[in-house]
């Protein structure tokens, strides 16, 4: 494999990554809104989109290993291609709790439990620009801006708190409601996804900064 057929299979997977970067971020969007307004379509959509994500994911992890086989880079190009991997797998993911959110909403049909705790559009606020932000440092190698997003995770960390203190004194309220128990119990279901989703953008971080660097690090970890 030529030099120049290096450049473009990379710059391919880098490209890929910015569209699984941004297809993540969409089902975060889409699956919040359809809590929100209770929209199943919508919800039923997210859903049936993962499997696209999914193979988007394949493909970079496939241009990645053909690119390590044929090319065996070395030192800042190694270190790229396996972050490229990494970051890959951690978008994947994130859909995947964007998905998990999606499947609440189709859980809760009409109940409007959810649109009563605004706690949970201010952590989608924040993690989806931690996410912007850390997709955004590996690609522009810009290891001060990979520290500060991870340093934005405990202000994730803290609005998950008070909503699962909230949500605990709500669910002891219930007393033998069934149907308003395990209601509650998935709003709890859809902080944590959006807890997560702060976690796996500061797995992202990391990645950016053992990019430049060479040095893996655990950035700010997560009390959850």
């Amino acid at each position: 494999m030529t030099r120049t057929a290096y450049a473009n299979d990379r710059q391919g997977a880098i490209d890929r990554l910015r569209l699984l970067h941004a297809r993540a971020d969409r089902s975060i969007i889409d699956a919040m809104q359809a809590l929100l307004r209770r929209d199943l379509l919508l919800a039923r959509a997210v859903c049936d989109g993962d499997a696209a994500i999914n193979e988007l994911r394949y493909e970079i992890e496939e241009t990645v290993l053909n690119l390590i086989a044929l090319q065996q880079p070395v030192a800042g190009d190694l270190r790229e291609l396996i972050s490229l991997n990494a970051i890959a797998s951690n978008l994947e993911r994130i859909a995947d709790h964007a998905e998990g959110i999606a499947r609440i909403a189709i859980f809760l049909e009409e109940n409007p439990i959810a649109a009563t705790e605004p706690d949970l559009w201010r952590m989608s606020d924040l993690v989806r620009e931690m996410l912007r932000n850390a997709t955004r440092s590996f690609i522009d190698r810009d290891e001060t801006l990979a520290r500060s997003t991870c340093d934005q995770d405990d202000a994730v960390d803290d609005l998950y708190t008070d909503l699962h203190r909230r949500l605990i004194e709500r669910l002891a309220r219930l007393g033998s409601d069934a149907a308003d128990f395990d209601a509650v119990t998935h709003v709890l279901w859809c902080s944590h996804n959006l807890e997560r989703i702060g976690d796996r953008a500061t797995n992202i971080c990391e990645r950016a900064i053992f990019l430049v660097t060479g040095h893996f690090e655990e950035i700010n970890v997560s009390k959850y």
